[in-house]
């Protein structure tokens, strides 16, 4: 491992190199002053904008090209970085509550589980997360650790979201969505900005950002530093929870001429979390470097080339302790064959190494300790006007080829009909895998004292195969009339090969015991009565069935049933009461888990935002507003309760 460790830090030195000698490169005659000012804490942006508009809004994780919204063939959302701001939130997964068709739960003070139809747990592994491109969750289980990834709002530009597989484009792991969030450029961030915020629940931050550079060379650098009191279980006993994170980082985007673009980013993130019962904090950090070159030709997008190389280590000390690099490189390319075909060819090349030390034989492990994984994979989509402006067909299919599964082939196709201006239609067929981990077949769990140190009880297996699903989707998008909209979309989803435990043996394996299918509606209606009052409302149904596959000793499967809320209910109200004040309320009503022993809830969440002068901005924020305290998820045998909370922001730009 240490000749591929050498290669990675030359890569990350060189892109180090690269970014301080743009910085550098800035010459003192276009700082801040030669460049207007973005005011990006006023919240009159979209609010202003006619349903029209708004559904014209373009997405492009549906088909890695722009599109309307309102005719992608996909169960899609786009959150606007206006949106967020208006609501107040100050991280990642309370802006995600915003999203319709999103399963949101707060575990505890630190901890979320998040999801998109079904699977929900602090380890769901079928949902790919990318910030900017960059691949958000471990290589370790799959599962994004939600805290490290609490990025500055203020910087978010767009949230897209796909509800249903995307991984023809995205990849293994994209099996029930993809969350795709966008940050702002560095020419929309020009200006100084101090934001601070502290509720009485004990959360508090501060950010600082600075933004400076020309049309054709432009930069931001960034701080945040954040913490969260310990919260309480059920029986009123702290739950040692707590915990505090700093972030810096940059983001630097250049025009090389008038078609190619150069955007670099950087972050360096450490963490302290409070371990329960005492004893040294756990510990991560993360250090990551990216760069992405793209092209245009006559106007169309011609190419794209992106590099990361990422270095993280997560140290729960006497337990566990890994080290991990990354290195990714993605190049996609655009072709336009006649008037009729958009195609896209890429392909990339992903490695990722380890060392994990457990040191204690009579908790947990991982054997070998050390590993290095390798996965290369190309994609090919076609999108197909039949007819311009009306019928739309996508063919799409990745080959990916990992050191666990082999060769994994992911297809889709897509079709979307549009009638008239007012509808469309869409239907979606795709095969999607969650291509198996170290968790899967190198993790093993030790009897607990006073057994022997060292006696494996369960452990993974080699023979463990991906996880599949095989999906139909559709839907409709309908405007009725000039101020209110329908989103519609059904599924039915099949599940092979998941993760279940072989208890006939000894040890105990991980392997495949699983099988089953979920099926749902989702539903969201838009009320624009004035360019100052907008309303939301959504409902969600999702019902769920696994089942250990015949013959297997597992019962953990039948068990996780009912993780997820069959139920789910929104209603969303945004109304400028004047220039400089505005209103954002949001009523949410999340079903009963029973297999966690979590009961149903409806909570209320509302922010009051003034501007106080061109430059300052006061917000407001009240969240569980409803009930004191509440539980809405349980893990590690504990449930701890979510308090009301109201907190006071403030943002100065200058």
């Amino acid at each position: 491992m240490s000749g591929k460790r050498s290669v990675s830090k030359a890569l990350y030195f060189a892109l180090i190199g690269s970014a301080f000698s743009v910085a550098l490169s800035l010459p003192g005659q276009i700082y801040a002053a030669s460049f207007p000012q973005t005011d990006s804490s006023r919240l009159d942006d979209l609010t202003e904008l006619s349903l029209e508009r708004l559904m014209e809004i373009d997405v492009f994780s549906v088909s890695k090209t722009k599109e309307p919204w309102r005719r992608a063939a996909a169960a899609t959302y786009v959150l606007t970085g206006d949106d967020i701001r208006r609501a107040g939130v100050s991280n990642l997964p309370a802006a995600l509550r915003l999203v319709p068709g999103l399963t949101v739960a707060q575990v505890n003070a630190h901890t979320w589980a998040v999801t998109a139809r079904g699977f929900n747990s602090t380890l769901a592994d079928k949902l790919e997360v990318l910030l900017d491109g960059r691949s958000l969750y471990t290589p370790l289980f799959s599962g994004v650790y939600w805290q490290k990834h609490n990025i500055p709002l203020a910087d978010v530009e767009r949230i897209e979201v796909i509800r249903g597989p995307g991984a023809a484009l995205w990849g293994a792991n994209a099996v029930n969505g993809v969350i795709n969030i966008v940050t702002r450029k560095a020419t929309d961030t020009m200006g100084n900005q101090v934001a601070v915020g502290a509720s009485h629940a004990g959360e508090r931050y501060g950010y600082v950002r600075s933004g400076f550079g020309s049309e054709a060379m432009a930069s931001r650098v960034y701080a945040k530093r954040e913490a969260v009191s310990d919260y309480r279980d059920r029986s009123g006993v702290d739950a040692e929870d707590g915990y505090g994170a700093n972030r810096v980082g940059f983001r630097s985007d250049l025009s090389l001429s008038q078609n190619t673009k150069l955007s670099l980013w950087g972050e360096s993130y450490r963490d302290s979390v409070d371990r329960v019962g005492g004893g040294s904090d756990e510990e991560q950090a993360n250090d990551y470097l990216m760069a992405a070159l793209s092209g245009e030709r006559n106007g169309q997008p011609h190419f794209d080339a992106r590099l990361v190389v990422e270095d993280s280590e997560y140290d729960i000390e006497g337990l566990f302790l890994e080290k991990r690099e990354t290195v990714t490189l993605e190049y996609r390319h655009y072709f336009y064959p006649g008037e009729k075909h958009n195609v896209v060819i890429g392909g990339g090349y992903h490695f990722t190494g380890d060392d994990i030390e457990s040191p204690n034989l009579n908790s947990l492990g991982f054997l070998p300790e050390s590993e290095n994984d390798e996965t290369v994979d190309i994609y090919f989509q076609d999108v197909y006007t039949a007819i311009p402006d009306r019928l739309k067909l996508t063919f799409g299919v990745k080959a990916e080829h990992n050191d666990y599964s082999g060769l994994e082939v992911q297809p889709s196709l897509r079709l979307a009909y549009t009638p008239n201006d007012e509808t469309t239609w869409w239907t979606a067929l795709s095969r999607a895998v969650r291509i198996p981990t170290r968790l899967d077949e190198d993790f093993v769990i030790y009897a607990p004292q006073p057994a022997p140190a060292g006696i494996i009880v369960i452990q993974g297996s080699d023979d463990f195969e991906a996880e599949e699903l095989k999906a139909w989707e559709g839907g409709v998008r309908h405007r009725l009339n000039a101020v209110s909209s329908l989103d519609l979309a059904v599924f039915y989803n099949r599940y092979d090969n998941l993760r279940g435990v072989n208890s006939s043996v000894a040890p105990a394996l991980i392997s495949n015991e699983g099988e089953g299918d979920s099926n749902g509606v989702e539903l969201v209606f838009n009320w624009n009565p004035s360019e100052s009052f907008i309303t939301q409302i959504g409902y969600s149904y999702h019902h769920i069935d696994f089942q250990r596959k015949p013959g297997s000793s597992d019962t953990s499967i039948a068990n996780a049933n009912r993780n997820d809320p069959r139920h789910q209910g929104f209603l969303r109200v945004n109304w400028r009461l004047s220039q400089r004040f505005n209103v954002d309320a949001r009523l949410r009503n999340v079903s009963e888990l029973p297999d966690l022993s979590v009961t149903g809830y409806t909570e209320l969440d509302a922010t009051l935002n003034w501007e106080m002068t061109d430059k300052l901005t006061m917000s407001l924020l009240g969240q569980n507003l409803l009930d004191p305290q509440h539980a809405e998820f349980s893990a590690d045998n504990r449930t701890v309760e979510i308090p009301r909370s109201i907190q006071l922001n403030l943002t100065w730009e200058f």
